[in-house]
This record gives C-alpha cells, sequence and structure tokens, in this order.
C-alpha cells in the first residue's frame, strides 16, 4: 500500500473549508464539533508540514556552510 501525503496547499484549503462551514449561522452542534475535530487534525497535518519544511531546510543549510 502507497502512504500518499497531501501537500500543504490543500491541508490550507481544507482548513479553510472546515472555517467557513463553521461560521455558518445555520451549523448543527453536532457538525460543529466534528468540523472543530477535523480542523484540529488539518492543523496538526499543517504544523508537521511545516516542521518538515524546516528540518530539510536547516539541513540544506548545513550542507551548503560545510562546503564554503
Amino acid at each position: 500500500m502507497t502512504t500518499v501525503k497531501k501537500d500543504f496547499q490543500l491541508l490550507s484549503a481544507e482548513l479553510d473549508e472546515v472555517l467557513a462551514a463553521l461560521q455558518r449561522p445555520d451549523i448543527h452542534v453536532d457538525e460543529a464539533v466534528r468540523l472543530y475535530k477535523q480542523g484540529l487534525t488539518l492543523v496538526d497535518e499543517l504544523e508537521k508540514a511545516l516542521l518538515s519544511a524546516e528540518n530539510t531546510i536547516t539541513q540544506l543549510k548545513l550542507q551548503t556552510a560545510g562546503k564554503g
């Protein structure tokens, strides 16, 4: 089985959709709770993606600094 990572822009767009849905005046409490949980999961995935990118950049800086 192949694991496919969602890209940052897709995760961000999904979070935007969740936030827009949560702002609807007619949203039911059960739906709001489900969306809130989904939003927390998306935020966690986005934070992990940013941390991974930061680590990659740090490693690249260290590699280029060692060559100079």
